[in-house]
């Protein structure tokens, strides 16, 4: 997230929080969805990053490996596997279970960050049936914030929709939301189109339009 300096420094009420993310859309759209950071002494305006993440995830076992370190592995009935402590009273951790099993498939997900000068966004979503899906999204800024707004875009092949959010945060630092079992299909493509946070010491900070997609969700 971004901190705008050049607006004035006025506290905004939590009723006019989204009217307020609202009104500043122009300038935000003009900047590419970033408020310009502001150069000191004469340096290069901080470059904000833009971050993405995936899990680390489980795809085979080496036998000969677990076996050196004091474990096995273990097929269950249905095929699913595991690397178990060869002693039974040993206090070593089991690995997650290797789902080898019918009807199982690897998450369909995606998650994305923005890294800016006053915090980060972020939007993740997640299938979760045919054709419906999770999107949870939020933020973390580096004042407390008193008030914010946020609206966020979802795309599919029968077209576009949105959800929002808005309220007082009480001086907090960290703001989520989940929006669970909403229709999408074939692909989603979700982003935050319109978000800020209004700190206590005037700052206004904007989203940087972090953005997912996922597709085979027919």
């Amino acid at each position: 997230m971004l901190a705008n300096r050049n607006l004035a420094r006025t506290v905004l009420v939590p009723a006019l929080v989204l009217g307020a993310v609202c009104s500043s859309s122009a300038a935000f759209a003009s900047t590419g969805g970033h408020a310009a950071p502001v150069a000191k002494d004469g340096n290069a305006a901080p470059v904000v990053k833009r971050e993405m993440k995936r899990g680390m995830t489980l795809v085979r076992f080496d036998a000969a490996v677990a076996k050196a370190n004091g474990y096995k592995i273990v097929t269950y009935a249905n095929g699913d596997q595991q690397s178990v402590p060869i002693a039974r009273n040993s206090k070593k951790p089991k690995s997650p279970i290797l789902r080898h099993g019918k009807g199982v498939k690897a998450a369909n997900s995606d998650y994305d960050k923005v890294v800016g000068n006053c915090g980060t966004a972020w939007i993740a979503v997640r299938q979760t049936a045919r054709n419906k899906v999770q999107v949870g999204t939020g933020f973390t800024v580096s004042s407390p914030a008193i008030s914010y707004g946020w609206k966020i875009k979802l795309s599919d092949r029968n077209g576009t929709s949105a959800q929002s959010a808005g309220g007082a945060l009480a001086a907090r630092t960290q703001w989520a939301r989940t929006w669970s079992n909403l229709n999408q299909y074939g692909w989603t493509f979700d982003h935050v189109e319109k978000g800020a946070a209004h700190l206590a010491n005037g700052g206004v900070c904007f989203a940087g339009r972090p953005g997912v997609s996922i597709r085979g969700l027919g």
